[in-house]
């Protein structure tokens, strides 16, 4: 089997597509109009988006049961224990603004009727508090996914 290496492959003439086997590897992704822009096409063909919104900026796995911890994370550099059912976090990426979309899951052993909310959420900082009913409480296992556009 023969073996082709190159830096750069341009399509001959005007041509848009290469083709080539199976499976593809790069270790970056630029979009040919605009580095930051790759338009996915949906499995039907009907539909396209931007690769870039549909990933997550940031998530967290961690608990704030005794000493709050991070289990798990992308571009989180720090937990802060800010109170009872309190937690601040510092994003190493920083999102373009504080208008991001922050899911939450919540587990709590023991308890009942426990959410998360997203209280703060800055470019830099994004705070989550934990309730069971209306009274703040430390959660055992909380999940944190941050959608939005990095700066």
């Amino acid at each position: 089997m023969s073996e082709i290496k190159v830096d750069t492959l341009t399509g001959k003439t005007s041509a848009t597509t290469v083709t080539g086997p199976d499976l593809f590897k790069t270790d970056e992704l630029q979009g040919k109009t605009s580095a930051g822009d790759i338009t996915v096409t949906s499995e039907g063909g009907a539909a396209t988006m931007q690769l870039q919104q549909g990933l997550a900026k940031a998530w967290a796995n961690f608990h704030q049961d005794g000493t709050q911890s991070i289990d798990g994370s992308i571009n989180i550099t720090s937990i802060t224990d800010s109170g009872v059912g309190e937690s601040s976090f510092g994003i190493s990426n920083a999102l373009s603004n504080g208008n991001d979309n922050i899911p939450t899951t919540t587990v709590g052993a023991g308890l009942s009727n426990t959410h998360s909310v997203f209280n703060l959420a800055r470019t830099t900082v994004v705070k989550i508090e934990t309730y069971a009913g209306s009274s703040y409480t430390d959660a055992s296992e909380i999940n944190m996914l941050v959608h939005g556009d990095l700066a």
